[in-house]
């Protein structure tokens, strides 16, 4: 029974002529049978999977810099979401080992949520903090992810997200 609700999540989450609108609309459907926190347990899987193809195509071919933490954001943010500073945030602390970005950009997750009445401090901590973190790692071990659930849209105008470089 599992994997069916994993099986109907996913095709919805992977079929390109559905927006991020027909995932949320089959999360909460597969919600209102399991509960909506192990379907956003199912959506995260979809995520994991999706981005960990995208690195299995793509990380050899990226050049790296040798700046772990500025490699994490630019592979990650610049090459996989495709949002960059200035134009969709920008950078509030950077050092060796620790990178703080505040994101303002168009983000269709945002948008489904506030369609649905979903709380993007859920959606996002269920179903995509553990994807980026998953994704850095892949890149270097040593680099985690987190976000700060007390700014984060739509309570707040950006979302902050940070990246560490841990020993």
């Amino acid at each position: 029974m599992k994997e069916k609700y994993h099986q109907v999540i996913s095709e919805r989450y992977q079929d390109k002529e559905s927006d991020f609108n027909g995932a949320f609309e089959t999360v909460l459907v597969v919600g209102d049978e399991i509960g909506l926190e192990r379907a956003l347990g199912y959506l995260e899987r979809c995520v994991i999977e999706k981005r960990l193809g995208w690195l299995d195509d793509k990380l050899d071919k990226i050049e790296k810099t040798g700046d772990v933490v500025e490699d994490g954001y630019r592979i990650f943010y610049e090459e996989y979401l495709g949002i960059s500073v200035p134009k969709d945030g920008e950078v509030v602390d950077k050092t060796d080992k620790k990178m703080v970005m505040r994101w303002w950009n168009y983000c269709p997750i945002l948008e489904s949520c506030k369609k649905f009445g979903l709380d993007t401090r859920v959606v996002c901590k269920k179903a995509y903090h553990k994807p980026v973190q998953i994704f850095l790692s892949r890149i270097d071990s040593r680099l985690k992810f987190d976000r700060n659930y007390d700014s984060i849209r739509p309570y707040t105008p950006y979302c902050e997200e940070i990246i560490t470089l841990e020993k």
